[in-house]
């Protein structure tokens, strides 16, 4: 099918839903929810283990200067992931200082850049109403609102990896030669930037959509313009190349590890015992299903219901709504986590993130455009929104601390004043620290001073019998003072 003739069948004629009007109250919802997330950046503790670790990484980038190779401890560089989501923290927290809020500042950036690439992606081929409504819908999908303000890669992948699928969307769209080469350029721009945040699986996450899309569709030209492109080549190689080539000349062993370790074992070996900074996740075969489902709550069941109401009242085909093409392409992004993650044992639920923006459109398909701005159809984003509210306002800041050593390290150098991290007052840990007690003691824990007197000791509240009221505490630690 020519770009003509795509553009022909998405494209909504002109009608008052071009009006801004009927999306004012989706755009409204969608300014809250992210309102609501900056407002929640600061207010939670840096919990073990994930998010500390991330944190830590970003501090010690800062501390050592070591902008080529993430370190995990000081001594220890990180080859898990490549750093662009570290070096996005990193910069954040040497322009406002190292804290939770420049931490998690990053992840929201990278977030908005998501929808902004869903935005675009939309433009030419649906009404206001439309876009506004997936782009509220995503930003308040469970996972995906987690991921907009949390320490980790997820939010850095999920916007490369959608802004390589808007750009081949655009490809197909574009109203000219020129145009659709600049798309494409484009999409060689996201998948470097995804090569940069988890290498190739990242690459594949971001590819396989528009490659499904093709094979379906059968849109031979477009792949082949991309393809022929030089700059395109020199674009995505340029970017994500030289680091790769740079990283293993500073630490030899790292494409190794890298590329077989994290990118075969990971997945195919339940329990892989090859991980040098974490713990394998064994999961039944098929659970990245169950992640789907429950990351895009509630709008799965919502758009279910409304196609079960659709189906009872002979309502206009989903595909019509949305156009047949956009409709083939939502399901190819839906369909390639699915399908390279069914088989996974060892996958979290964070790997659910790529395949919010196809469930929302699907979603977005059940809805004639007209009825979109109704009260009916916003108000259950408003409920969602309320909710969000009550976890990351009130309940996240509570749980947050019983995940993490802040509150141990705070009341340690509370009751230790002037002379906290000095030889006159020194801290021991009974076992060793997690990520967030290195964090929140600016690294001092990794070089204690020499021939410290032990004032306060952090010890498992339930086998390493602790001596006196604790000073504080969380799920498994707390602080004693010393005998």
């Amino acid at each position: 099918m020519s770009s003509a003739s795509i553009n022909a069948a998405q494209t909504p004629s002109a009608s008052p839903l071009r009006s801004a009007a009927s999306a004012r109250p989706w755009l409204y919802l969608l300014l809250a929810a992210v309102l609501l997330r900056l407002l929640s950046l600061p207010l939670m503790a840096l919990t073990d283990h994930t998010e500390a670790r991330y944190a830590e990484i970003a501090r010690l980038m800062v501390q050592l200067g070591d902008w080529v190779s993430p370190h995990v401890t000081p001594t220890e560089v990180f080859w898990a992931k490549p750093p662009l989501s570290t070096w996005s923290q990193a910069l954040l927290m040497e322009l406002f200082g190292v804290n939770e809020w420049s931490g998690r500042l990053a992840a929201l950036g990278w977030a908005l850049l998501g929808l902004w690439s869903l935005d675009w992606m939309l433009r030419p081929s649906l009404a206001p109403v439309q876009r506004a409504a997936a782009l509220a819908a995503l930003m308040l999908c469970p996972m995906y609102f987690i991921c907009a303000g949390a320490v980790m890669t997820d939010a850095t992948l999920m916007a490369t990896v959608l802004l390589v699928q808007a750009a081949w969307w655009r490809s197909l769209t574009a109203p000219d030669a020129a145009s659709a080469r600049r798309a494409g350029r484009v999409l060689a721009l996201g998948l470097g930037l995804a090569l940069l945040t988890k290498g190739p699986a990242a690459g594949v996450l971001a590819l396989l959509p528009p490659v499904l899309h093709a094979l379906w569709r059968r849109h031979w030209g477009a792949v082949g313009r991309i393809v022929r492109d030089p700059w395109a080549w020199l674009v995505w190689l340029g970017l994500a190349v030289p680091w790769y080539v740079w990283a293993e000349q500073r630490t030899p062993g790292f494409l190794q590890y890298f590329l077989l370790g994290e990118h075969v074992m990971r997945f195919l070996q339940p329990g892989w015992k090859g991980d040098r900074y974490g713990f394998a996740h064994a999961q039944p075969i098929g659970m990245i299903w169950l992640f789907v489902l429950v990351s895009a709550l509630p709008w799965v069941l919502h758009g279910l219901a409304a196609w079960l109401g659709g189906r009872r009242a002979r309502a206009t085909p989903a595909p019509e709504r949305l156009g047949r093409e956009l409709w083939a392409y939502a399901l190819c992004i839906t369909a390639a986590p699915l399908l390279l993650f069914s088989a996974a044992r060892n996958i979290i639920p964070t790997y659910a993130v790529t395949a919010l923006p196809g469930v929302v459109l699907l979603w977005l398909a059940q809805f004639d455009a007209a009825k979109l701005g109704t009260a009916r159809h916003w108000g259950t984003g408003v409920v969602v929104l309320l909710l969000t509210a009550v976890g990351f306002l009130w309940l996240g800041p509570k749980e947050s601390l019983r995940a993490s050593d802040r509150e141990l390290i705070h009341a340690y150098e509370k009751a230790c004043g002037a002379q906290a991290w000095t030889a006159a007052c020194g801290l021991q840990y009974g076992s060793k620290p997690d990520h967030s007690a290195f964090f929140y003691s600016a690294g001092r824990l990794y070089a204690p001073p020499a021939h410290a007197v032990v004032r306060y000791q952090v010890l498992d509240r339930d086998t390493q019998r602790p001596h006196g009221e604790a000073l504080a505490c969380n799920k498994h630690l707390c602080l004693y003072v010393a005998p």
